[in-house]
């Protein structure tokens, strides 16, 4: 099979590159147009050079990270077995290639895929707590209403995360369409789940991050639904996107990463010191706020239209008890007990002094004091 990559980043389309399975394992080549670009679509990885490329290390199947952040994970995954089991297959049967087709045009960031097997609509008519329902059902293994899961598999897309979501496109106060991803319960969540993320996402702003806008989404039977705007859309265009699971090649299914790795890779991409500041930033409000679901994943990165890069808003902010109540991401080799003393130690290798980041410390304190 062979899979022709694009890049629709702010309204321009230019051909990336070729993939292909081969006996060898998945071979990627860039298009020579692309190479004279200069895009650096995937710097540590996939550097622009002739020649092609191979994964031997099959770290996510043999597909290099920039095009595995456009795979679904968890909730998507989910979706996708059952949108197989509807033509007698299984997830087991789709190659690396094949789900690339099926996120097509409609995949995190601005990469796009021919074929296109993707059908993702946003504008179709819901009921969000309908839909809630259906989704705890589907993830409890239990029988899914026909209509509510075609709705579900219209408007998820190739979603990543646990968590069951939807993509639903709504008009800010000027009238401009912006995509909204709205998130529901799974097992094991309290009915407030939605209500204290929303929290959660309002201390993250007073405590001085880059957040996405939020809202509580209302539900007649809860609190309501989180729901969070799309930070790899900027006024209807696509934006390139890269995780920092994708950039490395750090898997998420482990703890695989420190915070001091995450702010040197902040320094190295960006070359900012503002951007290396936000990641310390980020640091100690998951750690203040007991969020020890930092994995790989919850860390992003966007490409400006002058193709620089710039770490991402927040997102994912949720307080979770992680791995054995550890920190997916280490502060100064400790993952559970951190204590302010390490978050200086860990900020020292992004060049921020102890005064700074104890400003940071209280100002999220402050933040944080009436959620926790």
């Amino acid at each position: 099979m062979k899979v022709r990559v694009f890049l629709n980043h702010f309204g321009v389309r230019r051909e990336v590159g070729l993939l292909a399975d081969s006996p060898q394992g998945i071979l990627f080549e860039y298009h020579p147009d692309f190479l004279s670009s200069g895009i650096p679509l995937s710097p540590y990885m996939l550097p622009l050079r002739t020649g092609t490329f191979r994964d031997d290390k099959q770290t996510f199947a043999g597909l290099f990270g920039v095009f595995n952040d456009s795979l679904p994970d968890g909730w998507g995954l989910l979706l996708l077995d059952r949108a197989l089991a509807r033509q007698k297959r299984s997830l087991a049967d789709s190659t690396p290639l094949e789900r690339l087709t099926l996120a097509g045009s409609r995949s995190f960031g601005a990469l796009e895929y021919e074929p296109d097997a993707s059908s993702l609509v946003e504008d179709v008519a819901c009921d969000l707590d309908t839909l809630a329902e259906e989704s705890l059902r589907l993830l409890e293994e239990q029988s899914c209403q026909i209509e509510a899961l075609e709705t579900l598999i219209t408007l998820s897309g190739s979603l990543g995360g646990a968590r069951p979501k939807v993509l639903l496109k709504l008009e800010d106060e000027q009238g401009e369409p912006q995509s909204w991803i709205v998130k529901f319960r799974a097992p094991g969540d309290a009915p407030e789940a939605g209500l204290e993320e929303y929290r959660l996402s309002l201390a993250a702003r007073r405590a001085g991050l880059d957040m996405p806008k939020t809202r509580l989404f209302p539900s007649a039977r809860g609190p309501g639904h989180f729901g969070v705007r799309r930070f790899d859309r900027v006024h209807g265009l696509k934006v390139h996107a890269h995780t920092a699971c994708g950039l490395l090649h750090a898997t998420h299914r482990i703890p695989s990463m420190d915070y001091e790795n995450l702010i040197r890779l902040t320094a190295s991409l960006t070359r900012r010191s503002k951007e290396v500041e936000r990641m310390v930033a980020l640091m100690v409000f998951n750690v203040l706020a007991g969020n020890r679901d930092d994995h790989t994943k919850n860390f992003a990165f966007l490409m400006d239209e002058h193709y620089t890069w710039h770490l991402a808003p927040a997102y994912d902010l949720t307080r979770c008890s992680g791995f054995n109540g550890e920190h997916c991401s280490t502060v100064n080799g400790r993952g559970r007990d951190i204590t302010e003393h390490d978050l200086i130690q860990a900020a020292a290798v992004g060049g921020l002094g102890a005064g700074k980041v104890r400003q940071m410390i209280e100002r999220t304190r402050e933040a944080l004091a009436d959620v926790l």
